[in-house]
């Protein structure tokens, strides 16, 4: 039904209309560290699992963080020692907030657990600059004595706003 040149043509069309839509809603690349651990206190995680910590990056990723484990899921049989780790984790910048439904799966035995953890954070909602944000971060993460150091790379979406790096 289509030659090489349809499909070419094709092929162009839908990747100036991707481009076009990034553009229109300005996505950047975003780049971050996450430096968090534990917090217990008025954890509302009915797996009693919380961390809060500091967030510092571009496109006014600067602030605060405080995740809630929300669910465990199935481990892999063939991943001893692994786990399915979903919650939600929130940035709080001077600008407003983002939240992002984290799913991830860990090596996070022990205390602590000196293991890793990698996970896709899709935004789910965000106030103020944030507010109709889109796009898809990833986490690939290290505990090192307890403290998680979370590299955050991905792109946002800000729905007719100016970059900030």
């Amino acid at each position: 039904m289509f030659n090489s040149k349809g499909i070419a043509f094709l092929l162009a069309v839908s990747a100036c209309g991707v481009a076009g839509a990034h553009e229109r809603n300005n996505c950047r690349e975003v780049h971050a560290l996450i430096v968090d651990k534990s917090a217990p206190a008025d954890c509302p995680s009915p797996y009693r699992f919380c961390a809060a910590g500091t967030v510092e990056g571009n496109r006014g990723l600067n602030g605060t963080t405080y995740f809630v484990l929300d669910g465990v899921g199935t481990p892999p049989t063939t991943g001893p020692g692994f786990n399915v780790t979903p919650g939600l984790l929130t940035y709080t910048t001077p600008d407003g907030t983002l939240t992002v439904r984290e799913t991830g799966m860990g090596k996070l035995t022990g205390s602590p657990s000196n293991g890793v953890l990698t996970s896709l954070q899709e935004i789910v909602s965000g106030t103020g600059r944030y507010e109709g944000a889109t796009g898809t971060l990833y986490n690939a993460a290290v505990d090192i004595n307890g403290v998680f150091y979370s590299d955050i790379t991905g792109t946002l979406c800000l729905v007719g706003r100016g970059p900030k790096d």
